[in-house]
C-alpha cells in the first residue's frame, strides 16, 4: 500500500504552531528557509543534532540583537522564535537536507534584511547559526543557507484578511510534508516544531 502524498500529522502540527505564533505576537513574520550541506562533508549526514544546534544558536542570535533594538528604540519588545522544520533527501542525488519555517515578531523582524550585508539581519543570523550548527565557515559557507521564491508572509491578526493568509500560508507548507523524500527507516527525527 503506497503512503498518501502529504503527511496529515505535519500538516496539523505547522498549523498549531502558526496559530500559537500569533496568539503571542498580533503580528507575524514567517519566513520558509532550506538548509543545505556542504557537498564535501559527510561528517553530518547521521548527526540528528545539527538542527538542534542551529535553533539554539538562532536563537542566541536573535536574544542579543533584541536587546540592542531595545535599547535604541527604548522599548520592550519581546521575540519568540516559534519555527518547524523537516529533515528530507533530495529525489535526484539522495542529499540530506532540511525545509524551515520560521515565525517571529513582526514589529521586530519585518523581513530577512539585506542580502548584501554581512551582519545585523535575520539573513546573516540564520546564516551563521547554520554555519555555525555544522562546523563550517562563515562568510564562506553561507551560499548553503537558500531562500526559496516568495519565502515572506505577513500576518496580522488585526487585518480582516488574516484568515485567507492563513490558508494560503499552510497550502504553501505542504511542501514541507510531502512523503516521498522523508526517510522514516535511519532512526533520525523527519519533523520537529517549537513548543
Amino acid at each position: 500500500m503506497s503512503r498518501p502524498p502529504h503527511n496529515e500529522y505535519y500538516i496539523q502540527k505547522i498549523n498549531h504552531t502558526i496559530r500559537k505564533s500569533l496568539l503571542t505576537c498580533n503580528r507575524i513574520t514567517a519566513i520558509r528557509v532550506d538548509l543545505r550541506f556542504p557537498s564535501s562533508r559527510i561528517s553530518h549526514l547521521h548527526d540528528s543534532n545539527v538542527i538542534t544546534r542551529f535553533f539554539e544558536s538562532l536563537k542566541a542570535k536573535i536574544g542579543a540583537d533584541l536587546k540592542r533594538k531595545n535599547k535604541a528604540w527604548k522599548r520592550n519588545r519581546s521575540c519568540p522564535l516559534f519555527y518547524v522544520w523537516v529533515r528530507e533527501f533530495g529525489e535526484i542525488n539522495n542529499k540530506k537536507h532540511y525545509h524551515i519555517l520560521l515565525l517571529l515578531n513582526k514589529d521586530v523582524y519585518w523581513g530577512l534584511g539585506d542580502f548584501i550585508k554581512t551582519e545585523e539581519t535575520l539573513y546573516v543570523f540564520i546564516q551563521q547559526a547554520w554555519c555555525s550548527a555544522i562546523g563550517v565557515n562563515y562568510p564562506a559557507e553561507r551560499y548553503l543557507v537558500h531562500i526559496p521564491d516568495n519565502a515572506v508572509t505577513w500576518l496580522d491578526n488585526n487585518n480582516a484578511n488574516n484568515e485567507s493568509t492563513i490558508f494560503e500560508l499552510n497550502q504553501r507548507c505542504r511542501y514541507l510534508a510531502k512523503e516521498h523524500t522523508k526517510d522514516y527507516g535511519d532512526g533520525e527525527r523527519s519533523f520537529g516544531c517549537s513548543r
